[in-house]
């Protein structure tokens, strides 16, 4: 917000300027109103913020529960039960994914309790449910991969910064599609991405549970 009233300070002091120097005259700005930038701050960046916060701490949290249950050696008691380290596995993980939509939508209760309306709260879920079933899968096999804790936690941090901020070069920003749901100015592409993400996160997932399948639970 800061930089962007710095810009526009400069942009029309540039046009006072250099009016006289032009042979046509440049299109005329938009009259600056009175408005509160809280309106913007709170579907560009607070929305977005609440929203992808669980699903980024739920992958978190599944790092641990693997990584801890590897490194105490209590993963050999779970496997005393007739169950298989699949079973085990997706039972931890989808109960992390669940709790990311749960959360989320308590977020969006509390801003609606505060006067902020939340438009197409049912895609917007789906879209949070989405993310987090990607990046729980990821911090699953980031766990059974490397077997330790901190290593795992720090290759989950730095590739989920990293990843999200490539998003950049996707046609639309996760972020931006979660605003312009929240304020109800999707579009197509908007509804596109959401799709796309939820195909990605099942065959992702799909791919992980493979890949846990084929681990000998001896070696770990």
């Amino acid at each position: 917000m800061e930089v962007r009233r710095v810009l526009n300070a400069l942009e029309r002091q540039e046009r006072v300027e250099r009016g006289r120097s032009l042979d046509e005259p440049p299109a005329p700005l938009p009259r600056q109103i009175g408005a509160s930038p809280y309106f913007g701050f709170t579907y560009t960046v607070l929305i977005p913020l609440l929203l992808f916060l669980p699903p980024f701490i739920s992958g978190s949290v599944a790092v641990d529960v693997v990584t801890e249950e590897i490194e105490r050696g209590t993963l050999e008691l779970l496997r005393v039960a007739p169950v298989s380290l699949l079973d085990i596995v997706d039972g931890k993980a989808l109960g992390m994914v669940v709790l990311a939509p749960l959360q989320a939508l308590l977020w969006v209760l509390l801003l609606s309790t505060n006067g902020i309306a939340v438009a197409n709260l049912g895609t917007l879920l789906v879209f949070v449910t989405a993310v987090a079933l990607l990046v729980v899968t990821f911090g699953v096999v980031l766990g059974l991969a490397t077997k330790r804790r901190r290593p795992a936690q720090l290759l989950y941090s730095v590739l989920t910064l990293v990843v999200f901020g490539a998003a950049v070069l996707l046609p639309e920003h996760p972020a931006t599609t979660v605003a312009k749901l929240a304020v109800d100015s999707s579009t197509l592409l908007t509804y596109g991405h959401v799709v796309a993400t939820v195909a990605v996160a099942a065959g992702a997932y799909a791919v992980a549970r493979r890949y846990v399948g084929a681990v000998d639970p001896e070696g770990l």
